[in-house]
């Protein structure tokens, strides 16, 4: 059968409920094997700057392939056994190389699927949207019940829970079934460097990798510092799913109100929302209704962002060149962007402490606004 949003879905949920182990959880395991904030912020900048390589590697190396899910499909077995041997490694070392392993073949699955999904579903950016946000439930449901289930039986059952969870979405990938790729597809990479040269393009990319940087003590030491503020594993989870419960809203209804502004409008504007939310998060930290509050903001740094940047990907990047262009948003803004943010993070965590280093955040976020601002086309609404 081919490709249905159903089939979409339920990738998105599998997906991201495994990223709802890494985001919030890893560090606190990677903690838990007695490695140093510093240590911590290496691996985790490590595990970043293989997700800015794998995904414009394999999307290179897509013409060698009969379909697109054919190489999801291997991408996804040689993820499976890459992370099998997490369960032997201890030092630093291995768990580096385990991270590196895994971290390349988890990452060329997404900017495909990404692809894949936008083309079946006509480039309608609320239909996308509608099946997205089962990714930010797959998410929300994961950080709930790991934290009650952290809490009663420890973070040690954390690498089994993931391991399991990208078993399924290895299995999902035969769920599915693709006709061979289309000609033009090979033809139009030509013309993909060509692209990279423009000033819509380069402020796109720039803006990303900015925000992902700025969401590096977050995705880093949020839960450590929330940890040291004396909250319990149980409610760091509460925390993390009220962030995605807000994403999921706005995912939700974001076809009603996308008109309101120009895509550079909606960036901007959730551009200096995250700041401001960075910036109260370090100076707030022991408050609890106001945390809640700022996590609710997580509909604007995540949702809002990443609707309009998949919307700015379809205009940039049209037809065959999408795939690409899906590849090179994961690698450089997530990729990229999140293993300096990582690699800073780190650096300056013990120095500076957690309130610095969520400000510096916030500037950061502040400044890809003005980037924005001055970059990014402004005669097209977000629809």
């Amino acid at each position: 059968m081919q490709a249905s949003s159903s089939h979409f879905a339920l990738f998105y949920a599998l997906y991201f409920a495994l990223l709802g182990c890494i985001a919030p959880f890893w560090g606190l395991y990677l903690q838990h094997l007695e490695f140093s904030a510093s240590d911590i912020g290496l691996l985790m900048g490590m595990f970043g700057v293989v997700r800015i390589l794998a995904p414009n590697i394999w999307a290179a190396q897509a013409r060698h392939f009969n379909s697109t899910l054919h190489m999801i499909r291997l991408a996804g077995l040689l993820t499976v056994v890459s992370f099998t041997l997490i369960f032997v490694a201890r030092d630093l070392v291995w768990v580096a190389v385990v991270m590196v392993a895994y971290g390349f073949f988890w990452a060329a699955m997404l900017p495909q699927y990404e692809a894949l999904c936008m083309e079946s579903l006509g480039n309608q950016l609320d239909r996308y949207s509608r099946v997205r946000l089962w990714g930010s439930l797959g998410f929300v449901i994961t950080v709930g019940v790991l934290g009650a289930v952290f809490d009663q039986w420890g973070i040690v059952l954390l690498p089994v829970i993931m391991w399991i969870l990208m078993v399924l979405i290895t299995v999902n990938t035969w769920l599915v079934s693709q006709d061979k790729r289309p000609k033009e597809q090979v033809l139009g990479q030509a013309s993909f460097l060509s692209l990279l040269t423009s000033k819509a393009v380069i402020g796109f990319i720039v803006v990303n990798i900015f925000l992902q940087i700025s969401f590096g003590p977050y995705y880093t030491f949020f839960s450590i510092f929330l940890e040291s503020a004396g909250y319990s594993a149980s409610l760091i989870g509460v925390f993390w799913a009220i962030g995605v419960i807000a994403e999921v809203i706005l995912f939700w209804q974001f076809g009603r109100i996308m008109h309101l502004m120009s895509w550079r409008t909606w960036i901007a504007v959730s551009l200096i929302v995250t700041g401001i939310r960075w910036a109260l998060t370090g100076y707030l930290l022991h408050s609890v209704w106001t945390l809640i509050l700022l996590q609710t903001l997580h509909a604007f740094s995540f949702a809002a962002m990443h609707a309009v940047s998949m919307r700015y990907i379809q205009s940039l990047f049209p037809g065959s060149l999408q795939a690409r262009g899906q590849a090179l948003y994961s690698s450089v803004s997530f990729g990229l962007g999140g293993a300096i943010g990582a690699f800073a993070s780190g650096l300056l965590w013990e120095s500076l402490g957690g309130t610095l280093v969520f400000l510096l955040a916030g500037i950061v976020s502040m400044l890809a606004a003005v980037i924005a601002i001055y970059t990014l086309d402004n005669e097209k609404t977000a629809q």
